[in-house]
């Protein structure tokens, strides 16, 4: 079988791989889908060795291995890239989320591939009369949008402010709303390219309330004179250095919940301590391994709660990956979210 891999300066490899053989308690995916998610372009930005890419996987379960249900054969199922151990303490104590012995298939297997081995809580049956395999593919990056907000503990009629309007701050925007936000403003970088002004668009017509850009407004002055005391949430999806804003439009007692990554530079941030302290504000760092929410995940995409053909905005087959990173990485494109299918 075919499997792809990367890495800097975006370089892409299709390795020839056996097929793996599920063994206790494993399943074996054929995979028909996935998305390309903005980790894999950061693998392709920075890791100096090659690495599996693809991670958010949608398949047909094809062989299973012993102690598996043989009735799971031939289902259509989305993959967790993280799951719990479910034995360590962290779990027994009812702390799954920061399990110490996750497993996962992304050290050794691409989700890029023709097939996947994974254990079978590891899959969650999908019903394609409901959801195509496509649109199923915006599952895992909507279990990440739901971990943050979640984080974020929001309130009935909270003044709520997104940074970043890519797959999972646009999709914030829509939890946010359903949520029962008073007003969402969502901020980009920038307006002018193809890629910053469709996305902004389009959280428009997911739900925020007022868009901003740094390129074309005083973010922090513009969001402090409409809510002069500071909005009650905050939730970051883009780089660490939006942090210090987020800290100054907090009111007091706020919550900023974050989920960004940047490399170099980029990773060091500064910000007032004393304002910090003192505005009683909480920052917690949302990073959704284990994944968990995907039955919530697949109920909202079930119900068409987001705008799935305008969220998902290219498709190619994976003979054509080169190409698909290239958009998904290209300001010059109005786009969303990018998949790969087999």
């Amino acid at each position: 079988m075919k499997a792809l891999f990367g890495k800097s300066p975006f370089q892409l490899q299709w390795r020839d791989a056996l097929v793996p053989q599920p063994q206790l308690g494993q399943v074996l995916v054929r995979v028909e889908a996935g998305g390309i998610c903005g980790t894999d372009l950061h693998f392709l930005r920075n890791n100096e060795d090659w690495t599996p890419l693809g991670h958010e996987v949608v398949g047909t379960i094809e062989q299973i291995g012993e102690n598996v249900d043989d009735s799971l054969i031939g289902k259509s199922v989305i993959v967790e890239n993280h799951a719990a151990c479910g034995v360590c303490k962290q779990c027994k104590n009812g702390r799954s989320l920061y399990c110490e012995n996750l497993t996962t298939y992304m050290t050794d297997q691409a989700g890029f591939s023709e097939y996947l081995v994974v254990r079978q809580d590891m899959v969650h049956v999908y019903d394609k009369k409901l959801l195509d395999s496509l649109h199923a593919s915006l599952a895992e990056p909507l279990t990440v949008a739901l971990d943050i907000t979640l984080r974020a503990e929001l309130e009935l009629n909270d003044e709520v402010v997104v940074f970043g309007p890519g797959p999972i701050g646009l999709m914030v925007v829509g939890l946010a709303k359903l949520q029962g936000a008073r007003r969402v403003f969502l901020v980009g970088s920038n307006q002018s390219t193809p890629r910053a002004s469709y996305r902004l668009n389009l959280g428009k017509q997911i739900g925020a309330d007022v868009t901003l850009s740094y390129e074309a407004n005083d973010v922090v002055n513009e969001i402090m004179s409409v809510v002069p005391k500071g909005v009650d949430r905050v939730i970051v999806t883009a780089p660490p250095k939006t942090i210090a804003d987020a800290i100054q439009i907090s009111r007091f007692g706020g919550i900023i919940a974050f989920n960004g990554i940047e490399y170099g530079e980029g990773s060091q941030i500064t910000f007032d301590a004393n304002e910090f302290h003192f505005k009683k504000l909480q920052l917690r760092a949302s990073h959704a391994i284990p994944n968990h929410n995907f039955p919530i995940a697949i109920d909202l995409l079930n119900r068409h709660s987001f705008p799935l053909e305008a969220l998902l905005s290219h498709v190619f087959p994976f003979n054509e990956a080169e190409k698909a990173f290239q958009i998904a990485s290209s300001q010059k494109e109005k786009v969303v979210k990018v998949v790969l299918k087999s």
